[in-house]
């Protein structure tokens, strides 16, 4: 008998899918906030290196 687990084709092809992340992620106690919810839903369809530029903005000081 294998060791392997046998994988779904999801598992295989898709890999760890956002849903499933949020669902691990909450067994650690670890949940988004509002606000981050709000901005990842906001930058969705936009490039990778954009929603890092959104979320970097939101967190970074700004100079008096």
């Amino acid at each position: 008998m294998s060791k392997t687990p046998n994988l779904t084709g999801n598992a295989k092809t898709d890999g760890l899918t956002r849903a499933c992340a949020e669902k691990i992620s909450a067994v650690d106690g670890l949940v988004l906030s509002p606000r981050m919810r709000k901005l990842l839903a906001e930058t969705k369809d936009q490039p990778p290196e954009e929603r890092r530029q959104a979320i970097r903005a939101q967190f970074t000081r700004k100079s008096a």
